[in-house]
């Protein structure tokens, strides 16, 4: 096996190896659904009227339509260039691009330009689809993209099928058909938990803008009674997502205020789950911004797409109240008029539900006076695989990092991400967090065990903000638990990392005994550490834009021997 199976005892790499015959199986029984659905199942009862097309709160740039229609098509964080040939025919970039090019989203792109020309362009790029050799192959009906492209198709099922289409109905309410079908049969099969949502979501919007005498396999009933399962298992009680990271609940609100828009519009009771997560998430997302509008960069959030955000609480957002805190997410902030510092002290999430975590216990993030001063590296798409895997390692994160090894596995075996996806494993589980007001400012202490088993050590942090916000206190300590035969006789490296936002300007002191940080309003801000051991160091951040920026990192380093500690300091002068 690779070298990152020795980490694995034989009982789990025996348990690896069922899980991945069993996504296996699954992944063939979909396959074999798919064949059915499209080459052999004669329908007897399809589609005739989509009655409601749902709302789009993605934001629509006509400029990409017009990029698309000169062969330039930008998905993914990707511009690829098809010149003439079709874009279903030409060998991708990646599979995210494929992906995002196969979902139909960019459908909304054509609308808003809203030229005979651009309409006729996106109808003929639908039949192209059609009429590809690969239409037919599994990479097209991956689940969540199916579900997403059913949704895309619902929604500009007005531009496809208007009196100068080529499209004939036939056509394309067999296609709408195909969706519903494979969707419905496959949904026990899912590979991916959250791809589950995806379905029911998509389902209950067939449900209710399809004509009412289409029926598929689940009762409308089950439908909902699915949607909210999966809405109850999912979304968490403060209204965060299962997997932390605040992408993906975007992600889900930019489908469920148009599906409880489609219910409210036909005069029809949405699920009892529906308006509840609606409720529960807006606030969150909230909480989850920084000033200056974008995520916080823990567990696989990335550049925020700041007009959806907007959309949304456009929609939804009057009268929220954001809380201070959100404990079932396991993040939790220190305020002061001018500051803001954010900490990631939850757990590792559930392995399938792991794919886009990362690992970084205890990391901080810090704004002051809305710009962001310490950060985290952020994130990259899955298919930039080395880069994937370094963002979501321990020491891409301001937190403490033992022997350059992060708290978890990241890096599986090719053949055993391609099965099970990019799951973590032997991550952390969550400690006592204690948070509240001391007579000198607010504090927290946090802890994580994520180096117990491979170091016999916890790791605690302390973090103190001072009532008017300009002093920031922070203790991090190694506790050592249990003796690990690797311990003996040796001392290992531990750094602790606050990584800095590109738009800050930096310059270590002549003595080297603290380092001078200004921000881009000119204020200035020192760090000082107790150990001696402390420098700066290149970094990069990938927060903002799909762009790989050069930044730099604090960087505290020392030696495990038994038990460590070590005091920092960040003081406005």
């Amino acid at each position: 096996m690779a070298y990152n199976m020795v980490h694995f005892s034989f009982s789990e790499k025996f348990k690896l190896i069922y899980l991945a015959f069993i996504y296996y199986i699954r992944y063939i029984k979909q396959k074999l659904i798919c064949i059915y659905i499209l080459r052999w199942r004669k329908a007897t009862n399809l589609p005739n009227a989509v009655i409601f097309q749902p709302a789009n709160f993605s934001i629509a740039d006509p400029t990409i339509a017009e990029d698309i229609y000169d062969g330039h098509i930008s998905l993914a964080g990707i511009s690829f260039n098809i010149g003439a040939n079709s874009p279903f025919d030409v060998i991708p970039p990646n599979q995210d691009w494929y992906n995002e090019l196969v979902s139909f989203a960019w459908l909304r792109h054509f609308k808003a330009l809203n030229s005979h020309i651009a309409l006729l362009q996106a109808k003929a790029l639908f039949m192209d689809w059609r009429r590809s050799d690969n239409y037919y192959s599994s990479k097209n009906w991956q689940l969540s993209v199916t579900a997403k492209r059913l949704i895309a198709l619902l929604a500009h099922s007005s531009i496809l099928l208007d009196k100068d289409s080529e499209i004939s109905e036939s056509l394309f309410f067999k296609t709408i058909d195909q969706h519903v079908q494979i969707l419905n049969r496959s949904f026990k099969y899912v590979k991916y938990s959250r791809d589950k949502l995806d379905i029911a979501i998509a389902l209950c919007f067939a449900q209710t803008c399809l004509n009412k005498n289409y029926s598929f396999k689940h009762s409308g009933d089950e439908i909902e009674t699915i949607l909210n399962k999966q809405l109850a298992i999912q979304i968490l009680p403060d209204g965060g997502h299962i997997s932390r990271n605040p992408d993906i609940l975007l992600d889900i609100m930019l489908e469920l205020v148009p599906l409880k828009i489609a219910y409210t519009e036909q005069k029809l009771s949405p699920p009892a789950a529906l308006q509840n997560a609606i409720d529960r998430i807006i606030p969150v997302l909230h909480f989850f911004c920084h000033p200056d509008g974008n995520f916080i960069q823990f567990n696989g959030a990335g550049p925020t797409d700041w007009a959806a955000f907007l959309s949304i609480f456009d929609a939804e957002g009057e009268g929220f109240n954001p809380p201070t805190q959100a404990p079932h997410s396991g993040y939790y902030r220190l305020y002061s008029p001018d500051i803001l510092i954010t900490i990631d002290a939850g757990e590792t999430p559930e392995a399938e539900f792991s794919t886009t975590a990362h690992a970084g216990p205890l990391a901080i993030e810090i704004s002051s006076l809305g710009q962001r001063m310490v950060v985290n590296c952020g994130a990259v798409p899955s298919f930039d695989y080395n880069w994937f895997n370094l963002t979501r390692s321990t020491a891409a994160h301001s937190t403490l990092n033992i022997n350059n090894e992060s708290t978890a596995i990241l890096d599986l075996p090719n053949w055993l991400s391609q099965l099970i996806g990019n799951q973590i494993f032997h991550g952390h589980k969550k400690q006592e967090v204690n948070i509240g007001e001391t007579d000198k400012g607010s504090q927290i202490i946090a802890s994580h065990d994520g180096y117990l088993s491979s170091f016999g050590v916890i790791h605690q942090r302390q973090i103190n903000l001072n009532k008017t916000g300009d002093i920031i206190t922070g203790i991090d300590s190694l506790q050592p638990q249990k003796v690990k035969k690797r311990n003996k006789g040796h001392k290992y490296p531990f750094d602790i990392r606050f990584h800095l936002h590109p738009s800050v300007q930096t310059q270590a002191s002549p003595d080297g005994h603290s380092i001078l940080l200004t921000m881009p309003n000119h204020d200035m801000w020192q760090f000082v550490s107790t150990f001696a051991s402390f420098r700066l160091e290149d970094s990069v951040y990938l927060g903002e834009s799909h762009e790989k920026k050069k930044t730099q990192q604090i960087v505290i380093s020392g030696e495990l021997d038994g038990t460590a500690e070590a005091k920092w300091q960040f003081r406005k002068l």
